[in-house]
Formats: structure tokens, sequence, C-alpha cells
């Protein structure tokens, strides 16, 4: 039968995460999308078949990491559309999405057989794909290529010259020894008698040769959920390493016969083995720059950045399965243009981990969310190529790359560590007046709870002014005790993990009992940024925490042994993970001089999350009976047609690994109602815009260019917080 033609301007191989966030990005840029996956099902590795985390718990101390832009639509969708939350619903979810889309064009269920290149073997003309149920077949036809498949499986098919190898690991002495690696998805039911199992001769493979971290990964896995399914890794320096079946029956045997969780295993079953595919063994593509493990750990700027990752360093541990043994990094990572596309195949550009990048860092660009904001940048360049004619290295030139990523940040994309530039964003020429701000001092007006008992804790907050001379933190002690405290500036770009101490000070009470205590430091401080004070006793003691605290202000818990947190060399604390889509808590505290962080001024930056400092503007806590506005005026009017909203998404919140049954509803932060109005030259007040029940942290808006001497944003109502949050707005002409 004759392959069915189908032209569009892009075809992306893989329905994962990336391959779903590139094809909206493309497609909202105008072009036409075709998306190809070869499973039955959205989401590629977090799909059912596979059932990976959609994020892995953090080792970072980077409290305001979290994606924005498209990805924060994409968890918000399956947040609000899986309330039963099931990976079958996370599909679905996915599914309601793409239909969302009229641009783009889906094909679950094929595979891709092959692929057609130019007579100078330089750029991919067509490729074939076959329905693997009903034997169909599609010709696609484009002008540009992704491969998202996370295999490199359309490269490979194109000839795009590139690597496939095992893991390099250097040990403590500096010696690289080569490692492989299995995997497995292992599904465990309840049967009805005690079973037993003798291991058949021919598993040559002893769980306990396996990894250690791997082993740890495991029971894990076990500790939290004895049946359904779970994950099964080897790791080993030998070559002769066993497949699924003889994985999945090596710890079957040491479960049931030999483990600490033999007796509750006497009436468990393996229901299902699917086989995996080992991270890391994977295609990686040759680019114009190669990112490495050195890139990950220096933090390396590039000034063709376009996308920006926070995994953490995995290396001789389980992959993202868990966290055990993996690495922290000091900070998020930049990922430029020139490993996102072919030396080679001129219209191939590819996303995750078999982007241009050494074998450990493969891993981290696997990583869903990191994979994902490749995805944007690789949808929106290569639109970018099909408008302007050019090729991808083309873009990554200087010149070039600057306009790529500003109209990446116009879209809430994270395209470096740095907030960039914003010089065609007219709202910084105004200035910024609020209807209300919130002030350090109004924590205590917050509802408050028991934090966690504890003899020691680290406090991040942040200060503006040139000089601090008192805190104070509402505690709970159970009897007369001493207090150490330490003062402490950040140590790397983004200031997030605690660095030198600036300096000391005690204090003791005589009495149990909630009570204020307080720190005096009359300390000169180098530059307006996130500080840290690390509070120790020789007693437990229970720091008494806000609820919903303002955007900065966090405490942080030291680490332990048994927490599924990773190694981090950078700290021995740790934020407490929010899973809830809301702001998380805050130590009761009073800072003197008072820190009027959160002024109207905020908005007219190029921030739109957090950096070294919160960078929003946060009205006065109120019911809305009055609605709050901020207002920018210009001295001379401005001519705009285009007007951008960039509200609080919670940022300190983690999306939970797996799918949960959720509460339906965005974040309470996010505004809800709201309106815009203009005043011209004359005077005369216009209502331009007016929008209700908003779910997105970043709207644009767009309208009849116009001159006008002010434009004010009148906030009606919130999801549920009691107060109105905004990072930013932004004009243009």
């Amino acid at each position: 039968m004759k392959p069915k033609p189908k032209r569009s301007d892009i075809v992306i191989i893989g329905g994962g995460l990336s391959g779903i966030s590139s094809a909206i990005a493309a497609s909202r840029e105008g072009a036409t999308v075709a998306l190809v996956e070869r499973l039955d099902e959205w989401g590629g590795s977090i799909g059912e078949f596979t059932q990976m985390p959609v994020d892995s718990p953090s080792t970072s101390n980077e409290t305001f990491f979290r994606e924005s832009g498209i990805f924060e639509e994409i968890i918000s969708q399956l947040r609000v559309n899986n309330q039963e939350g099931t990976y079958a619903g996370q599909s679905r979810a996915l599914t309601t999405l793409l239909k969302s889309e009229p641009k783009i064009s889906t094909f679950l269920g094929y595979h891709c057989l092959s692929a057609t290149l130019s007579t100078a073997k330089d750029r991919i003309e067509t490729c074939t794909a076959i329905n693997l149920q009903e034997g169909n077949e599609v010709l696609f036809r484009a002008k540009y290529f992704i491969d998202a498949s996370n295999r490199g499986h359309l490269a490979k098919l194109a000839g795009a010259p590139g690597e496939t190898g095992v893991d390099s690991i250097p040990d403590p002495q500096g010696h690289h020894k080569t490692i492989f690696r299995s995997a497995a998805l292992v599904e465990i039911g309840k049967s009805t008698e005690p079973t037993h199992f003798c291991c058949p001769k021919w598993i040559n493979a002893k769980w306990e040769k396996n990894s250690i971290s791997a082993r740890t990964a495991w029971m894990e896995s076990l500790d939290r959920n004895l049946c359904g399914f779970h994950h099964l890794e080897w790791i080993s320096e030998d070559s002769a390493t066993p497949n699924a079946s003889e994985l999945c029956w090596a710890a079957w045997d040491y479960l049931k016969n030999r483990s600490p969780l033999r007796d509750l295993a006497k009436r468990l079953l393996v229901k299902r083995v699917i086989p995996l595919p080992a991270p890391n063994n994977t295609f990686r593509g040759s680019g114009d720059y190669t990112l490495t493990k050195k890139d990950l750990l220096s933090g390396r700027a590039h000034s063709d950045s376009v996308a920006v990752g926070r995994s953490p360093l995995c290396e001789n541990n389980s992959l993202i399965y868990s966290s055990t043994g993996k690495l922290a990094l000091p900070q998020a990572f930049e990922i430029p243009l020139r490993c996102l596309y072919s030396q080679k195949v001129r219209n191939l550009l590819w996303t995750g981990g078999h982007a241009s990048c050494d074998a450990v860092t493969s891993l981290n660009l696997s990583h869903p969310p990191t994979a994902a904001q490749m995805g944007i940048a690789t949808g929106f360049c290569a639109t970018q190529c099909i408008a302007q004619k050019r090729l991808p290295r083309t873009l990554a030139k200087e010149g070039y790359i600057e306009k790529i990523r500003g109209q990446l940040a116009q879209i809430n994309h994270r395209t470096s560590i740095l907030p960039f530039a914003d010089k065609a964003n007219l709202a910084v020429r105004g200035t910024a007046q609020a209807s209300t701000t919130w002030s350090a001092r109004n924590i205590e007006e917050l509802p408050t709870e028991d934090g966690i008992e504890t003899t020691a804790c680290l406090v991040q907050f942040p200060i503006i002014t040139d000089k601090l001379e008192t805190v104070r933190f509402l505690v709970s002690c159970r009897g007369p005790q001493s207090f150490d405290v330490r003062l402490m500036s950040g140590s790397n770009e983004n200031q997030n993990i605690p660095g030198t101490c600036l300096e000391v000070d005690s204090v003791k009470v005589a009495k149990p009992g909630k009570q204020w205590i307080e720190f005096n430091f009359n300390t000169q401080l180098p530059s307006p940024s996130w500080y840290f004070m690390e509070i120790r006793s020789v007693q437990i003691f229970c720091l008494i925490e806000a609820r919903n605290a303002p955007v900065g202000f966090n405490v942080q818990y030291p680490r332990k042994l048994s927490q599924v947190d990773g190694e981090n060399q950078y700290s021995n604390y740790c934020p407490i993970p929010n899973y809830d889509p809301s702001p998380h808590n805050c130590p009761v505290m009073e800072i003197i001089p008072n820190q009027n962080i959160y002024q109207a001024n905020e908005v007219i930056t190029d921030s739109s999350r957090p950096y070294n400092t919160p960078g929003l503007w946060i009205s006065r806590p109120t019911n809305f009976s009055y609605p709050e506005f901020i207002e920018l005026s210009w001295t001379t009017p401005i001519s705009v047609s285009r007007i951008d909203l960039f509200f609080d998404p919670s940022f300190g919140y983690n999306s939970y690994p797996h799918p949960q049954p959720t509460k339906c509803g965005p974040s309470i932060s996010l505004i809800k109602d709201y309106k815009i109005y203009s005043t011209d030259q004359n005077g005369k007040s216009n209502c331009l815009i007016e929008v209700q029940e908003n779910l997105s942290a970043h709207r644009s808006h767009l309208f009849e260019d116009q001159p006008i001497k002010s434009i004010e944003l009148e906030i009606i109502s919130t999801h549920g917080l009691d107060r109105a949050q905004v990072f930013r707005i932004a004009l243009y002409e």
C-alpha cells in the first residue's frame, strides 16, 4: 500500500514531554506541526508503559527554580485534568492539551521506519512511519525535523553523526571505569495464598552484586508501597548485564528469600515484567558544541543559551528512579543552542538525552522537565529558521541569538541563569505605583502552625537594605535553653546557597513555651540579595511557621541519611518539598530595619521569577471587596499594541513524581479575574481587556496600536490567596 502523504512545516518524532512542548511552542509561532509517537499514549517516559517520574526528588537548594512558560501550562493540565491521579488520566490530560492546538496534527501509535535525504545528504526530505496496529503508512514531508524520541531514533535513520556509548565514570582516584546498565518495570500484586520462590539456575545475576544505589532505590520503592509498579535497575562494571527478565527474578529471589521484607513478601507475586531501554546507552548526536559534566558543575554561561536545566548530576548511581547517590549541582545549568542541532544534517534538531553531550550529561538532559525546556527551544528555533530562511547554526551566532533569546523570554521561557535584558520592553521607561504594598513586617499577620521539632535549622530571607540590625523569631521551647546563630551571605550566582559567615550571636531563654528570640547584629551588608541564618541549640525547639508565606522567605532543615535527597556538598540543609500548588511556609519573624521588598517598581524589571531577590509586587492582605491595582505611567505618551502579564504560579512547590489524586484547581496565588485600563494623552480612560477565570501565569494581550499615557492593571480576585502578586508587566510596540 502506498504511504499517505502528510506535509507540514515541522515534523516531531516523539510524544513525550519534550516532543509535546516542542510542538506547542512551534504551533503557537504559526507553524504547522506533525507530532508522531510510537506508543498508544502520550507522555513517553512518563506514560503508563514506563511510568518514570515527571520530576525527580531535588537535591538542590534552589528554592524557586520550578519551570515556567509552556511547561508550567502542561503541569497545570496534568494537575487539573487528572484528578483521579492515574497514568491513563495523565495521557488523557495531554491529549486534551494537544487537541486545543489547531496547528498540531497528531499520529499516535506510529513508528518511524525510514528517512530520505537530499542529493547532497545534508537535509532530511521525508520520513516514513507505520501504524503498528493497522499497518497504515504515512510519508511525512517537512522543512524541519525534530528528534524528541530520547533515543536518537530519527537522527540515526538520517545518518547524523554521533556517538553511542556506555558510561565512563571516574573513581575516587580519578581513573575512569566503564559501567553497564539494564532496567525493567515490574508490577507486583497480592496472592491469596503464601508463595515460595526458588531461583532458576539460569539466573546468573546475584542481586547483592548490584550497585548499592540501585538496590537502595528498589527498597525505597517497596517501602512506599509493596504492590504496584516498581523500577528495577542493574549497574555493573561487567558487560554481561542481565536482561529485564533476569534482572526481575534476581531481585525477586532476594526479596522473597533474603531481604528484611521476606515475611511481608510471602503473599506477593510478579504480575508483569516490562523491559525498559537503559538510559545513557543511547545515541548522542554531534552538534557544534558538546555539553559536559564540567559545564554543569561550573554553571558555565553560554552566549547562545536557550534553555536551563536543574536535574542533579547522575553518575554511578540509580538514574531518575531515586535520588539516592545523586550529586547536587550548585545552581541550574545553561543549555546552548549549539548542542541542539546536527552538525551535518542541516534541518535536524533534537532534544533530550541524545543532544550533543557527554555520557554523564545525557542523563541530566533526559530529565523530563529539562528535556521539555529543550523542546520548547527547538520548536521555537525551528519556526524562526523557517521564517528567516536561516540555518540553526546561523541563529546561534551573535547578532541573531539575542533576538531569539528575547523572544523566548517574552513567552516566559527561561533561557539563562540570570534574567534576560528585554530591550524591547517599554514598561522600563515608565514609573509604577500600586494601591497597597506588602511589607516583610506583615509576616506576623499570617496564620501560624508549629514547624518541625529540631535542634538546628536554616532560614533564607531577602535583604535590600545595606544594614541589618536585628532579626526576631517566634519559637516554642520545652524549657530553658540557649540558641547560637550564624548570619551568612549567599555563595553562588543566584546566592541560593549559604556561604561566608558575616556575624554570630547567642541568646538564652529562661522559660518554656512560645516566645520571641532576638538576635542583634548591626552588620553592613555587601548588596541586596538572599541571606541565611543558621539557628542551633543543644535542646530541641520548634520554629513557629506562617502559612502562605510571601515569596523569598523559607526554612530548611538538616538533611538526614534516610532522606531521599541525594548528596549535597554545598549545604547540610534542604527545603521541605511542598507538593501543594500554593505558597510554602516560612518562619514567623521580624527584620529590623523593615524590608520594603515588594514595591510596585518590581514589575518593570526584567525578572519574571525570583533571582537574587523576590522580584515581584505583593499587595496588602485583602478580601478584594475593592480591587487592588498597579499603574504604569509615562511622562510622554508611548505607542503600545501588546501587553504581557506575568503572575505568580508559586515557584516554591514541587510536581509530584508520579500521578496523585488532586483537587481540581490552579495555584491559589494566580490572578483569577482582572481588567486592564488605558489612559490617553487627553486623560480619557478606556477598558482594553477584561479577563475572567484566568488559569495561566503568563498572559499576552494584543490590541489595536494606540498612544497611551498610563496603563492600569485592576485585580479583582485570585484563586484563593488573600493578596495580589505580580512578577512583571511588559509592553511592546
